[in-house]
């Protein structure tokens, strides 16, 4: 029996063998697997012995640096955020590979501003995100930046370099943009679409849905806000053609939100445009009209229609290309206002909101021009140059039935209806008179002398 047992033992042996063999492999994978869900999920809170040695110094809370300026530059750095930030894995060298640390500090190299530093570190960004640092080379925010603009944001000013999280940008709760358009923001979480982001949505647009995320634009430049929405909403003719006449004419002098911000004020901004590359017009040099601050004045404020009719004459005259033409929208008077979009139930559907006399909508002007990047600078202008004869030249073609009424057209019209239809009853009623038979004296009628022969 002991021998019959040795055997089945020394049969099964190799199969239990393979079977260890197999398990501890097993083993292996899922422990290595383990290891590697751990350091690809988990914040990276080891940092290497040289970055430790940084953090010796700059993890000091109240650590600064006296700017030339009389300012004081920050140089503590939170060693747990910067672990876990998307720049942890490189390390400090990666971005200050100007610093010998065998020499540092060394002699404090001089700082002039705050300011200066942000737009200096700039270029050690664009190192690596060369494609973001080019975006936005060629947006509104670096236009800024270029025409001097002390708080036109650089990457530092939207992304802490020591504490970047992926995906910041995407979620309400850290959007950089509410940084410095906290107002604008409140008016967006209110909206129908911060409404919507809230609840999860994500179809729901944020801000980098309409504005970009580096090569930053604005909206209502060249051919207006409708192409923008039109991006999401690309059924808007088609509804709007349902119940709405001259849909086309509506969406091109009148904003989206002039109609789908029901609570906003609403005005007439006439944009000077380059009429050759339909693009809007710098700001007139030499133009003493446009040589103060803008302050958006509108009502009995800013240009009349006489000085409106001179300021074209000037901008087009004898000799000038590239001719400048004037283009008229019905838009809300703020960004703020533009930003409280409501429920598409809500929006304002009745015609007599604009097609009345005296509407409130026509009441305030403003004459536009293009800023830096593209952002509209607006001047005052007084609201009879919608009513007045010296505009019919510069803004005939903004023209809403009932609002904008011009007199000289009224009588011209009237004159013209007149005319066209008198003209022709003058003359059926001459040839008329002409055609009538007359009799001459002394001469019998054909009738009474058919009588007198028979």
């Amino acid at each position: 029996m002991a021998d019959r047992e040795i055997q089945l033992m020394a049969m099964h042996r190799p199969k239990n063998q393979a079977g260890q063999r197999q398990a501890g492999l097993v083993s292996i994978v899922a422990a290595l697997l383990t290891v590697a869900i751990i350091a690809l999920t988990a914040p990276a809170s080891a940092l290497s012995p040289d970055d430790a040695k940084c953090l010796s110094c700059h993890q000091t809370a109240g650590m600064e640096k006296p700017l030339a300026n009389g300012e004081s530059l920050s140089l503590h750095i939170a060693g747990d955020k910067f672990a876990g930030s998307v720049h942890g894995m490189f390390g400090c060298a990666a971005c200050h590979s100007d610093i010998d640390v065998a020499k540092h500090p060394g002699d404090a190299k001089p700082i002039a501003s705050k300011r200066a530093f942000s737009i200096g570190r700039a270029q050690v960004c664009a190192t690596c995100h060369t494609d973001q640092a080019t975006q936005w080379s060629h947006g509104v925010h670096a236009a800024l930046v270029r025409d001097g603009n002390p708080i036109a944001p650089v990457c530092t000013s939207c992304h802490s370099p020591h504490a970047v999280m992926k995906g910041a940008a995407q979620a309400m709760e850290t959007v950089p943009c509410k940084t410095c358009h906290s107002d604008i923001f409140d008016a967006y979480a209110t909206s129908i679409h911060g409404t919507l982001r809230a609840a999860g949505i994500t179809q729901a647009p944020l801000c980098y849905s309409c504005h970009g995320a580096h090569d930053i634009k604005v909206p209502t430049a060249g051919a207006g806000l409708k192409d923008t929405c039109f991006g999401c909403h690309k059924d808007a003719v088609a509804k709007h053609q349902i119940w709405l006449p001259n849909t086309q004419l509506h969406f091109t002098v009148i904003s989206c939100p002039a109609c789908h911000s029901p609570t906003a004020h609403r005005k007439v901004d006439l944009m000077l445009r380059n009429s050759e590359t339909k693009e809007d017009a710098v700001r007139p040099i030499g133009v003493p009209e446009f040589q103060g601050s803008p302050d958006g004045a509108a009502g009995d404020k800013g240009l009349d229609p006489a000085t409106l009719f001179t300021l074209m004459q000037t901008l087009n005259r004898t000799g000038v290309k590239n001719k400048t033409s004037i283009k008229g929208m019905l838009e809300v008077s703020s960004g703020v206002e533009a930003h409280k979009i409501a429920a598409a139930s809500e929006a304002i559907k009745n015609c007599a909101t604009c097609h009345k006399a005296g509407s409130a909508a026509f009441q305030s002007v403003t004459i536009s021009v293009a800023g830096s990047g593209g952002v509209p600078v607006h001047y005052g202008i007084t609201k009879d140059v919608l009513h007045s004869a010296f505009s019919i030249p510069s803004i005939g073609g903004f023209y809403a039935m009932g609002a904008t009424r011009i007199t000289l057209l009224d009588v011209l019209l009237v004159l013209g209806l007149l005319v066209g239809i008198g003209i022709p009853a003058l003359h059926l009623t001459i040839r008329w008179l002409a055609s009538r038979p007359t009799d001459k004296p002394g001469k019998p009628d054909s009738a009474d002398q058919d009588k007198k022969e028979g």
